[in-house]
């Protein structure tokens, strides 16, 4: 793991663990390595650095909003993670072909579901352009449900609140070749909804 990261990973831990009694479950589904597609929901800001705390792969690469990198210290934390910037929610071919690299040389790849925060709280549908990635890439797919960090840090809240997070790991799946991106998606949101509380679910 680069140096970096392991300087990160305790601190963001220690904050985690402190202000939000931050918890993993079902870690044991974890595979040992890539190629993989990691898909979660995301409902707050907070949940970059839980993924960065929750991670055990040395070479992630997380999959973000390009506008994400205009924020100096936040965009700082993402290239420490290896983060790949996408425009127009993952609609630029190059940004596509650089999450198929990584797939390709036998990497892990964690994207948020949706392709974009959820405003509600509540799940929302899977974005297109993921689906058809993990419908055609042959690669397994690790859903990962985050709650309470919407409670901590809310859209619009400028400081975190004493709320706690937890992070619950799904069993990881593979698509059939062929299987359509409208199936993938379904799949996903519904692997995803099924680790999140009654409050998250879709609406």
């Amino acid at each position: 793991m680069p140096l970096t990261r392991r300087i990160i990973k305790p601190i963001l831990a220690a904050y985690l663990h402190l202000f939000h009694q931050f918890e993993m479950e079902g870690f044991d589904n974890v595979p040992p390595r890539g190629p993989l597609i990691v898909v979660v929901n995301h409902a707050s800001l907070l949940d970059v650095p839980v993924l960065m705390v929750a991670d055990p792969y040395p070479d992630t690469a997380t999959i973000v909003k390009a506008s994400m990198f205009n924020m100096p210290v936040v965009s700082w934390f993402l290239r420490q993670w290896g983060a790949i910037p996408v425009e127009r929610q993952g609609r630029d071919s190059s940004s596509v072909r650089r999450m198929l690299g990584v797939l390709r040389d036998g990497g892990v790849m964690a994207v948020a579901a949706e392709g974009t925060r959820t405003r509600s709280g509540h799940l929302a549908p899977t974005n297109p352009v993921l689906a058809r990635i993990a419908a055609g890439a042959n690669v397994p797919v690790l859903p990962v449900g985050i709650r309470g960090s919407y409670e901590a840090l809310p859209p619009g809240a400028k400081l975190p609140r004493p709320r706690k997070i937890v992070v619950r790991v799904g069993k990881p799946f593979r698509f059939e070749q062929g299987t359509d991106a409208s199936v993938a998606a379904q799949r996903i949101q519904n692997e995803i909804a099924a680790l999140l509380p009654p409050h998250m679910q879709p609406l």
